[in-house]
This record gives C-alpha cells, sequence and structure tokens, in this order.
C-alpha cells in the first residue's frame, strides 16, 4: 500500500512539474527579452525588409547587429528615431526606412529594448 501511494504521488508531482514548466514557457511573462523581441519582430512585420543572414530589402540583422556593436551604437535611439543610420545610408535606403519608423516609434521602451536585445543576439 505505501509503495503505491508513493508511486501515485512520484507520477503526480513528475506530472505537475512537466506541466508547470510548459506553461511557463508559453507565458509572455516567462519569456526572455530575445523572444520576446524575436516575436515583436514578426509580429509588426520587421521581416518583409529584414532577415537574419541577408539582406532582403533591408541590411540582414547579421549586418545590422554588426556595425551597431562595432561602433558601439545605441539601435534603440535609432528605432526611436532620435539618431542617424549608420547601416545602408544610401539617400533611398534611409528613405524607406525613415517610414518604417514609424511603427517603431511608437512602441514601448520596454518593446524597442526586446527587439533591439534580438537584433544584437544575432551573429
Amino acid at each position: 500500500m505505501k509503495k503505491l501511494i508513493l508511486s501515485i504521488a512520484c507520477v503526480s508531482f513528475l506530472l505537475v512539474s512537466f506541466t508547470t514548466k510548459e506553461n511557463e514557457k508559453l507565458s509572455p511573462k516567462f519569456q526572455t527579452s530575445i523572444e520576446k523581441g524575436k516575436r515583436l519582430f514578426k509580429k509588426n512585420a520587421c521581416t518583409g525588409c529584414h532577415q537574419e543572414q541577408m539582406k532582403v530589402v533591408g541590411p540582414s540583422l547579421k549586418d545590422i547587429a554588426a556595425k551597431y556593436t562595432s561602433k558601439k551604437a545605441n539601435l534603440t535611439t535609432f528605432l526611436q528615431g532620435k539618431s542617424e543610420a549608420i547601416v545602408d545610408t544610401a539617400p533611398s535606403q534611409v528613405a524607406m526606412m525613415k517610414a518604417s519608423l514609424s511603427i517603431t516609434k511608437r512602441m514601448k521602451a520596454e518593446d524597442l529594448k526586446a527587439i533591439t536585445d534580438y537584433i544584437l543576439s544575432i551573429k
């Protein structure tokens, strides 16, 4: 009888443990800043112009991350529209970026930080 109760308790504990971890994984509350940034990046259609490893319409996230890291520039400030572009600065490219920045300028600082964390995580 003791073995049966102990077995049931162990199985119950394992089920509760795995269920809790899975729910935490899905909950935005438990997302890392990078995961949240990636989700926001996709949700706001940034992938229409930027891909992680290759240039499409705009520069790749890899190139953006490398440039902002090497120059120690503030990507969040750029996304807020408070600084000039330092990647792909051709006038036609800058004009397209300024139109797209209307999306990021309206975002919360916390969300912009998450997007910045995501972009800068790309190697």
